[in-house]
This record gives C-alpha cells, sequence and structure tokens, in this order.
C-alpha cells in the first residue's frame, strides 16, 4: 500500500467515524465527503505557509512552492478559481512524488543537511553515475517490486562491468532512498533490503593499477620535489612547498591547507582541522558548492600530533618567509595564495599535476605510467614506514589518523621497493650456498 492508499484509508476511517448519522447514506456521499476533507486539509496547510490576497485589480493571488526561494506568484480571477488551482497543485505534487526520480531532489537535501557533506557527495555521485534518468527511477513506488529491482541491478552489473564493491555502492543508495520514503510514509516495506547478495560469479574484477601509478618511488620522489623546488624559486607559489612538506607528513590534502602556524610546537605539528567543501541552498532552494571552509577533523582519529623532520621544518619556514615577505596573511595560515587568502586544496593538486605531468597539444598535463593526486603522497609515506620495519602497524595506523589498523594495512600500504633493489634481495635469499 503507498502513501496516497494509507492516507485515503485513514481519511475514509476517520469520516466514517465523524459522520452524522442519517439515513440513505451512499458511496458517493462518503467519496464527496472525503474530497471535501482533501480539499480543506490542503487549504488549510496552504494558508499556514503562504499568504492568500485580493490585489487592488480585484484579482486573488498567493505563492506555490516551486523549489525557489519565495515561491512561485499565482493569480485568479476568483477565490473560487483560486482554491480550485491550489488544491490541483498540491495533487499533482503529490502524485509526483511517487517516483524515486521525483523524491530524489528532497532525499539528497536531506542528506547534506543530516550527515557528513563528504558522505552525501559520494551519494550525489552514485546517483548521477547509476541512476540519473534511468528506467528504474521514472518507475511508479507502487509498480515497484523486489523482482523489477533485482532485475535492474543484475542489468547493471552486465552493462557496466560492476565490481562488488561498486555493486554495493548503488545499491546502498536505493537502500537509503527507500528508508527516506519509509519516514515520510510514501511506503510501507524497503524492497531493495529484501534482494539477497548476487553469486561472486556475476560481478567483475576491478582493473588494479601497477604499483608505480600508485606510489612514488625513490627516483620519482626525488624528481618531484626536485621540479616543485625549481617552480617554487620561479613562481614563489607556495603550493609547491606544500607538496615537498607533505612528503615529509603524508597528510590528507584538506588538512595539508589547514594548517597553522600556531599548530607548531618545537618539533611537534598538531593537526586537528581540515579544509572540507561548503553547501548551501541557492535562490531556488536547491542545494549547491559554496566553496570551501575549515572544520574539525571528521573523526577523532585524525586528531593527532606528527613530527617535524628537518626538511619539514626547512620547508614551512621558506613558505612562511615568502608570505612575510610580500605582506601575505590570512589569519596564520601557513599555505597562502598570491591574493593574500589561505590556499584551497585544488591549488596544490594543480601544482603537482604540473610537477608529475608533461604538456600536450592544448596545454594540459598528461600523466601517465605515474602516481597522480596528493593522495598518493600520502600512500607513499605510509608505505615507507611501513617499508622500513622500524614501527609497529598501530603507530603507522596513527600516523595516517586511521581507527582501524586494517584500513592503513587493506589500501595504504604498498612496496616501495624498486625493482633493482627486489632483485637484489632475491639473489641475496636464493643464492645458494657454498658447499
Amino acid at each position: 500500500m503507498n502513501r496516497n492508499e494509507l492516507n485515503t484509508v485513514k481519511n475514509v476511517i476517520e469520516l466514517l467515524n465523524n459522520l452524522p448519522k442519517r439515513d440513505n447514506l451512499n458511496v458517493d456521499d462518503v467519496l464527496k465527503e472525503l474530497d471535501d476533507m482533501r480539499r480543506d486539509t490542503i487549504l488549510k496547510q496552504h494558508k499556514e505557509n503562504y499568504k492568500v490576497w485580493q490585489a487592488k485589480d480585484g484579482r486573488w493571488k498567493t505563492k506555490l512552492p516551486d523549489g525557489s526561494k519565495y515561491g512561485k506568484l499565482v493569480a485568479k480571477a476568483t477565490l473560487e478559481n483560486l482554491e480550485n488551482f491550489i488544491v490541483d497543485y498540491y495533487k499533482a505534487m503529490c502524485e509526483e512524488q511517487e517516483t524515486l526520480q521525483a523524491i530524489y531532489p528532497k532525499f539528497i537535501e536531506y542528506k547534506y543537511l543530516s550527515s557528513d557533506k563528504g558522505t552525501a557527495n559520494k551519494m550525489q555521485w552514485v546517483w548521477n553515475t547509476y541512476y540519473k534518468d534511468s528506467s528504474i527511477v521514472k518507475l511508479e513506488l507502487s509498480k515497484m517490486t523486489v523482482g523489477k529491482l533485482s532485475d535492474w541491478l543484475l542489468n547493471l552489473v552486465a552493462e557496466r562491468k560492476l565490481s562488488k564493491k561498486k555493486y554495493v555502492e548503488a545499491k546502498g543508495l536505493l537502500n537509503q532512498l527507500y528508508d527516506y520514503c519509509i519516514r515520510h510514509d510514501m511506503v510501507q516495506i524497503n524492497l531493495p533490503r529484501q534482494i539477497g547478495m548476487p553469486s561472486k560469479n556475476v560481478f567483475f574484477e576491478p582493473k588494479e593499477k601497477p604499483e608505480e601509478e600508485i606510489i612514488y618511488s625513490s627516483d620519482t620522489k626525488c624528481e618531484v620535489i626536485k621540479e616543485a623546488l625549481a617552480q617554487f624559486e620561479k613562481t614563489k607559489n607556495t603550493a609547491y612547498l606544500a607538496i615537498c612538506l607533505n612528503f615529509n607528513l603524508g597528510l590528507r590534502v584538506g588538512e595539508l591547507v589547514a594548517l597553522r602556524e600556531s599548530d607548531i610546537d618545537g618539533d611537534i605539528i598538531h593537526i586537528r582541522r581540515s579544509e572540507v567543501k561548503d553547501y548551501a541552498k541557492d535562490e531556488n532552494g536547491k542545494i549547491v558548492r559554496n566553496g570551501y571552509k575549515v572544520a574539525d577533523t571528521k573523526t577523532k582519529a585524525g586528531i593527532r600530533n606528527l613530527i617535524l623532520t628537518p626538511d619539514a621544518k626547512k620547508y614551512i619556514k621558506m613558505a612562511l618567509d615568502e608570505n612575510k615577505a610580500n605582506g601575505r596573511s590570512d589569519e596564520d595560515y601557513i599555505f597562502v595564495s598570491s591574493s593574500g587568502e589561505r590556499m584551497h586544496e585544488y591549488a596544490v593538486n594543480n601544482v603537482l599535476r604540473r610537477c608529475n605531468g608533461v604538456r600536450n597539444e592544448k596545454d594540459r598535463f598528461i600523466i601517465s605510467g605515474k602516481p597522480s593526486g596528493n593522495h598518493a603522497i600520502r600512500k607513499t609515506c605510509i608505505s615507507e614506514l611501513h617499508d622500513s620495519q622500524l614501527l609497529p602497524d598501530r603507530m603507522i595506523s596513527d600516523f595516517a589518523g586511521h581507527k582501524d589498523i586494517s584500513t592503513t594495512q587493506k589500501y595504504y600500504i604498498h612496496s616501495v621497493t624498486s625493482l633493482t633493489e627486489k632483485a637484489d634481495i632475491f639473489e641475496k635469499v636464493f643464492k645458494p650456498k657454498a658447499v
């Protein structure tokens, strides 16, 4: 039973309980009174949110919700005509909400307001990638079945060659959409959660990148740092120094650009905050990007103290000296742009691509066969600590800002040993001993 049917039953029960006892009561009478009740309810609720008035020209006016900040202005010759229009408008809105496509905008708005913005961003990506404009989201909820949802998901796996991880990601959004529908009395049963996990044989194995495209080798690391320092001397852009510094700290890029001079305490730097994307409602009531802001780290594990190596201290001093020499200051942030504002994460990733890539005919930087993005620097640092065998896994996980050691082990640790070094090790291990 969908939301409209459920509400109809409730209204019928209420009507029957309150109808005066009279002779010759028939179905048409009940339906008319039910419709009148629904009409009165709609008009009452509308007038609680919007004014209804008669203008100087004699026309009756009001505003109706259309997703904008102030609503849509409507004018009719008589009050009756206006009220009829209001009732029909809300009835149509209710009917439109009976598809996932119509429900999704309100759902994602709720997610941006109630959950971590990164989570909401991921849901938005999943929707745009798998669901937007698909047949399943246009189907009326009242006509949806477990079988239809299951068939659609299996076809999605086959067409998009999804791994098990991507399937869980796609279906997870569907689960939460139905959770939202249940909370708002649109459906009674979460159909997607009735679907079992398909056989592992239907999934596709994700294509794994070679190690040289995930982390920096000793040689490529030195090349990037050398190029970054050269570019800094040429441009005085401290984003290049941020790259060099992060090969010593292994920070998330948001943590890197949120560093302040006041975070430094001798040989220690305190990691307490991170840059995150900010969101706000536009004039149409839609949630949109609204720049960046600095917030506390999203987990307790993210709060940590790291050792500053001599090189790290050197890069920080170079950045602060450059800021002072050019009169750049935004509170006490270490990395400040040429405009005098705190540097954003995209500035660091942009210059890193320049250090890594080569220009093509369109003056774009193409990275092939190399790591790309700050995350590769972070993985490199963590992998180097692990390969050193000088620290226990728990300390490496603390360095990374991970709560769960398994996260560090599964996703961040790769071998930084070169093929030449591996060859030497293998030769030593497998070389026959002299008889």
